[in-house]
């Protein structure tokens, strides 16, 4: 109960009764034997404690109690008829957390601060009674104000504590007794309605009493008590919401009116709530730890976290920082040498080793003693920038220094054989093999493969993939789970290196101890975003849920560390940059069972225009194509779609409804569907493959990888075509993906194996297709200002590019597409093949050939309006021009033909990506 203030005055209002009962203290008579001149018998000194029988309730995962450090709230203070008094009541965390303490400030009345410990047995006040004197104080304690795990609901919890005051009150001579009783009742979870825009669940109401009673000892007096009664409500990640509260004294004098606060706007665990919006609530409990360090670990076998303490830390500096996950509450150990920087345990949890960058050393510490049992040295300049420990033998011991160098140790010996081979590295699951991540250039990023041999190290694979495929931000992390390589948000089958796939995450990722899911960041390491963890299948790469740790992040590098079982440690280390160091304890019981993803529902809507009908579907996608033999669209779905990413989406050009197939493969992308509608080609831009679908079924048919550069790193599929001739036919242009310009030349596959003769690299054919022979390709350059138009020759072992016309549009195009003799280029037709010029299309920026006859879809050059040109590819000529949106915030990417009478306009990605079904009586 938030009553400390109150029971001060309580105590206040009972010693003014019994010096008024005794005429201002002067003594009375009666009283010469030294007992109580009033017959009373004085309380006895007792402690009882009644706790109620039954299966308590764990409430670890709702965080009810929050108490953050710079938490505040704000109450509306209503009346007993439930009007407003014209009051606002705050609370506010006024100091801590520190080492488990927190104080929390509520003026109600008049300002009191009641601090607490925090630990996984509740809220512990370690002063009940504020300040008393010291006998009854001793006697008192502390007690749980709140306990956790929770008794039963409707079980009473009493506590009873009495004895000798301490004090002579009535001025006979004589100290007095008291009774202090303390009552809690939890009356179960309720929903609470705040506004008619919030509504609060799973609320725990408490009803409270504290009784206070004076025992005098003076003639004529008696007991004097006071009772404070409150009802508290707590609502999980914002803490109380709402109390009724009043007190009374033992002759019925109300000292406490009886009243009511109820929230009404705060700053709570970073985020800020008004009663007209609410703001993102994390999805468990979190525990700010303001420790200073720079690598932490957990200990499973003792249920620990350890941290390496810098040198600079007053009065703890250059120590092992052991942290209890459950509170948060922090110990150190005796010193363990000079700035103890990175941290590795053994799979055993027998060994810490650390990283000495003071004195250039690695320290072997028992644990959990933290002794000594050797160290050696890596050199006058030399520090360890990471530290792995074989699963097999905790012997040894890979050290990454921070030349880039990796050494192999065993029984803290250095062995001759060392290698280049990442800036991180982790072994595999029998410590045969060693692999590291390490930054190439500014677009690159290496993985390497090293063996583990009796005398060191020898590097056999290095592998490049782009910078991108790692992280969006800094990556700092490297593991090994299912025979598979996790660098940063990649992962790359073993031994082989291949890339397989990547999760649509901002950041790490780390393996969990079992089970096939993996831990990614999902904020940037720079800003003050939303801070979420995501959970995805690490063998599909489907993203299964989306958890909201912190309402905003500060920033600053940040590494993740997984504990005990639904829990994991956000670890912010010390840095230069200036960014706080701490570390952030996060619960949530969907780490432990994470919620079956929802299957998403894209919202349709249905309008129109003076032209014609719209279904807009505001669909997550990257690519669009129409299949019109069986009358369906298909898009490609990208990864960060929880529960449905990674799949292709089948799309009903009548209604817009939509359904998914199973996983196909890391972010696809760019499609390309058969003439005879027989197979779909795939681009997997998580992998850099493409893939052949059997349609409808979906069923791989293969894949093939496409080419990596050692400098430019892998490539991905921009754009596909298949032959009109052969369904086992496709070209392929390729882009790089951190490189500008892009392009990295064309492909042709043959049943899925690529051909050696490629087109050149950098400036090219970004658009391709093929004429209707399926003997020439075309391709258009839509990445540079040289605009070139390119034929290209089919060969049996692949692509020569034959002839090339520059300048093909005024504008960067969108389109490229054949039919009856002519190349269309944006808004731009050519006769085939010696790429004359045909004549243009006015009023049109790109046009797409239809599936048959001579027309033309295009968009209209009209700016802000959205409108589909009808044309004539034999004779220029405009049919329609039908608007599809009176205004478009986006400008749409391309345009599909669907069912007669209907086209598709497709914008991907975001902001607003949306596929709108546009249909009307004036289109083919």
């Amino acid at each position: 109960m938030q009553l400390t203030r109150k029971r001060l005055c309580a105590l206040a209002c009972a010693a003014t009764c019994l010096l008024s009962a005794c005429g201002g203290g002067g003594g009375g008579g009666g009283n010469s034997g030294g007992g109580p001149g009033n017959g009373l018998t004085p309380f006895p000194t007792e402690t009882t404690n009644t706790l109620p029988a039954g299966t308590r309730i764990d409430v670890s995962s709702k965080n009810l109690f929050q108490m953050g450090s710079g938490d505040s709230w704000h109450f509306t203070k209503l009346d007993a008829g439930g009007n407003p008094t014209g009051a606002t009541v705050t609370r506010q965390v006024t100091a801590g957390p520190n080492q488990g303490h927190v104080s929390i400030s509520d003026d109600d009345g008049g300002t009191s601060i009641t601090t607490y410990l925090v630990s996984a047995d509740g809220l512990l006040d370690e002063s009940p009674l504020g300040d008393i004197p010291s006998s009854a104080k001793s006697i008192v304690g502390a007690i749980f104000e709140y306990a956790t795990p929770l008794y039963p609901q409707g079980a009473e919890r009493k506590h009873v504590r009495s004895g000798p005051w301490g004090e002579d009150l009535d001025g006979d001579g004589i100290g007095e007794s008291f009774r202090y009783e303390f009552t809690q009742t939890f009356l179960g979870f309720e929903t609470l309605p705040l506004s008619g825009f919030i509504t609060l669940k799973d609320v725990a109401h408490f009803h409270n009493v504290v009784k206070l009673t004076l025992r005098p000892t003076a003639v004529g007096t008696t007991d004097a008590a006071v009772t404070a009664t409150e009802d508290a409500w707590f609502a999980p990640g914002l803490g109380m919401v709402k109390a009724q509260r009043t007190i009374v004294d033992s002759d019925g004098f109300t000292l406490d009116p009886p009243h009511t606060i109820v929230f009404s706007d705060g700053s709570v665990a970073g985020a800020t709530w008004t009663l007209s919006e609410p703001p993102p609530i994390p999805e468990g409990s979190f525990i700010n730890v303001p420790l200073k360090h720079n690598a932490l670990v957990y200990d499973g076998a003792r249920n620990l976290y350890y941290a390496s303490v810098p040198g600079s830390v007053p009065s703890n500096g250059n120590r092992i920082a052991t942290i209890d996950p459950t509170t948060g509450q922090v110990s150190f150990s005796a010193s363990v040498g000079s700035e103890p920087d990175a941290l590795a345990i053994a799979a055993d949890a027998s060994v810490l080793y650390v990283g000495l960058d003071g004195s250039n050393d690695v320290a072997k510490l028992a644990l959990p003693a933290m002794t000594e049992l050797g160290r050696i040295n890596l050199g006058s300049t030399f520090t360890a920038g990471n530290i792995a420990v074989s699963p097999a033998d905790p012997s040894a011991v890979a050290v990454s220094r921070n030349d880039g160098t990796v050494l192999l140790m065993r029984g803290m010996a250095i062995q001759p054989k060392t290698a280049i081979g990442g800036v991180v590295v982790a072994f595999d699951a029998p410590g045969t093999t060693l692999y590291g991540l390490g930054f190439g250039n500014s677009v690159t990023n290496s993985v390497s493969r090293m063996q583990v041999l009796a005398d060191g190290l020898v590097q056999d694979l290095m592998t490049t993939t782009s910078r991108s495929d790692i992280s969006v931000f800094g990556t700092r992390s490297i593991g090994f789970a299912d025979n598979r390589v996790i660098a940063g948000r990649a992962l790359f089958d073993a031994p082989a290196l291949t890339l397989s796939g990547r999760v649509s995450s901002q950041s790490d990722c780390q393996p969990r101890r079992s089970g096939n899911l993996l831990m990614c960041f999902d904020s940037p390491e720079f800003g003050v975003l939303q801070a979420r963890l995501v959970l995805a299948d690490a063998g599909t790469f489907v993203i299964q849920a989306s958890l909201l740790y912190a309402a905003s992040e500060p920033g600053g590098p940040r590494r993740l560390v997984e504990g005990p079982p639904g829990q994991v440690a956000i670890s912010y280390p010390a840095n230069p940059n200036g960014f706080v160091s701490k570390i952030g304890l996060f619960t949530s019981d969907k780490l432990l069972t994470p919620p079956a993803p929802v299957a998403p529902s894209w919202p349709v809507t249905f309008s129109s225009t003076t032209d014609g009908q719209s279904i807009d579907i505001e669909i997550v996608h990257n690519s669009l194509v129409y299949d019109s033999v069986r009358n369906v669209y298909y898009a490609s779905i990208r990864g960060s779609v929880i529960g449905a990413g990674n799949t292709i989406a089948t799309i009903d050009p009548a209604t817009g409804q939509v359904t998914h197939s199973a996983p196909i493969g890391s972010e696809p992308s760019a499609l390309a569907l058969a003439a005879d509608c027989s197979v779909l080609y795939v681009g997997l831009d998580g992998s850099g493959e493409v893939l052949r679908l059997a349609v409808p079924s979906m069923t791989e048919q293969g894949r093939t990888r496409l080419f990596a550069d050692p400098f430019f790193g892998r490539t991905n599929a921009r754009t596909i075509a298949v032959s009109p001739a052969d369904p086992t036919v496709a070209a392929v242009s390729m882009s790089f993906t951190d490189v500008a310009p892009q392009h990295a030349g064309v492909a042709l596959l043959r049943d899925m194996v690529m051909q050696p003769k490629l087109t050149q690299t950098h400036m090219g054919s970004n658009l391709v297709a093929f004429d209707s022979a399926g003997t020439t390709l075309y391709g258009l350059n839509n990445e540079t200002t040289e605009v070139g138009l390119r034929r290209i020759a089919v060969l049996a072992d692949g692509l020569v590019e034959q002839t090339v016309v520059t300048g093909a549009t005024h504008i960067i195009p969108r389109a490229l597409s054949f039919a009856n003799g002519r190349a269309i280029a944006g808004e731009t037709l050519y006769d085939a093949p010696a790429l004359t010029l045909a004549g243009k299309i006015q009023g049109a920026t790109d046009c797409w050939a239809t599936r048959s006859g001579n027309g033309l879809l295009c968009f209209s050059n009209t700016f802000g309006q959205g409108r589909v040109v009808v044309a004539d590819s034999g004779t220029f000529a405009i049919g329609a021009t039908l608007q599809y949106a009176p205004f478009e915030v986006i400008a749409p990417q391309g345009l599909v033909q669907g069912p007669t009478g209907q086209v598709a306009i497709y914008v991907p990605g975001s902001p607003l990506p949306t596929i709108q079904l546009f249909s009307s009586a004036q289109l083919p």
